[in-house]
């Protein structure tokens, strides 16, 4: 009698069950109290070290932006400047007032002249040749060009005041990388006005790298400032050496963890961002259970290899 379709479909399946049991060699089992040794490692986000929104300190409209988005800069390296013509002018108005000494020296000069007329007459009182009241007027004026010195070389030292003062005031109309870095983005372009309350410009650092990680509380309990861990990207199966920079003073009440910054070196330029595991100091974790964290990368046991 012919079977129908479906139990036609099901014999074959126990049949073929059935050779593959007695072909396949049975799985040793792991010996007692054995287990397959694995890392515990929890997941973390890099990113830079230095993340600077940059922005100018007054109104300007901008002149010159010689970097773009993406262009590597030094520390010190010029990356916009504002229209400072106007100031640079006053600048030097003030620089001349600054270095100029002659006013100083007029009111020295005068002062030394009203000093020899009265011992002049002076002199000729003691000869019976100049009245009390000639000398005491030239003794005044003495007085008078001794104040007028005094007050001469206080504006000069308020000359050189004013003229640090709208140095400073030009310099900040530059913007100046702080770090070696990065250009991320450029939030104005050339003739646009600045606005001081509104970054103008983000820069990064991405050598060396920060890694935040949540580890387990009892685990931060163990480590240390200075501490190295190790650290490896998801994609790839290197580690590498990163330092405990910062241990949050805090623990979160919810997953009893702590997040934990690793200063990671970055010799490559690798971009910031991306997911990373970081291996827990042995005997960490009493099992091979999953970690809890919640850094961007799951967080698990890697079986060694």
């Amino acid at each position: 009698m012919k079977l129908p379709q479906w139990a036609r479909a099901t014999s074959f399946a126990v049949a073929l069950l059935a050779v593959s049991s007695t072909s396949l060699p049975a799985q040793q089992a792991p010996a007692a109290g054995a287990s397959a040794p694995t890392d515990i490692t929890v997941g973390g986000i890099t990113k830079p070290s230095v993340h600077a929104k940059l922005a100018l300190p007054q109104f300007g409209q901008v002149l010159e932006l010689p970097v773009k988005e993406g262009d590597a800069v030094k520390q010190g390296a010029v990356l916009l400047r504002q229209d400072d013509r106007q100031e640079v002018a006053a600048l030097e108005a003030l620089r001349l007032e600054a270095e100029s000494t002659v006013r100083v020296e007029a009111a020295e000069e005068d002062l030394k002249l009203k000093k020899i007329q009265h011992k002049r007459l002076a002199d000729m009182q003691a000869g019976g040749n100049a009245n009390p009241m000639e000398v005491e007027e030239a003794w005044v004026k003495v007085v008078y060009a001794d104040a007028q010195a005094k007050i001469a070389k206080l504006e000069n030292q308020k000359n050189k005041y004013e003229f640090e003062r709208q140095s400073i005031k030009v310099k900040l109309m530059s913007l100046v990388s702080p770090i070696d870095g990065i250009v991320e983005t450029i939030d104005t372009s050339v003739g646009e006005v600045t606005d001081p309350q509104k970054p103008v410009m983000t820069v990064v650092q991405n050598n060396p790298l920060w890694v935040d990680a949540h580890l387990p509380a009892a685990v931060t309990a163990r480590l240390k400032k200075g501490q190295q861990l190790q650290v490896r990207y998801v994609a790839e199966d290197k580690w590498m050496a990163a330092e405990v920079l910062y241990l949050q003073p805090t623990v979160r009440p919810g997953s009893q963890t702590r997040m934990v910054r690793l200063e990671l070196p970055n010799p490559d330029d690798r971009p910031a961002g991306l997911e990373v595991y970081v291996k827990l100091p042995d005997g960490s974790v009493a099992s091979g259970a999953e970690v809890g964290g919640d850094s961007g990368a799951q967080s698990r046991a890697v079986t060694e290899r």
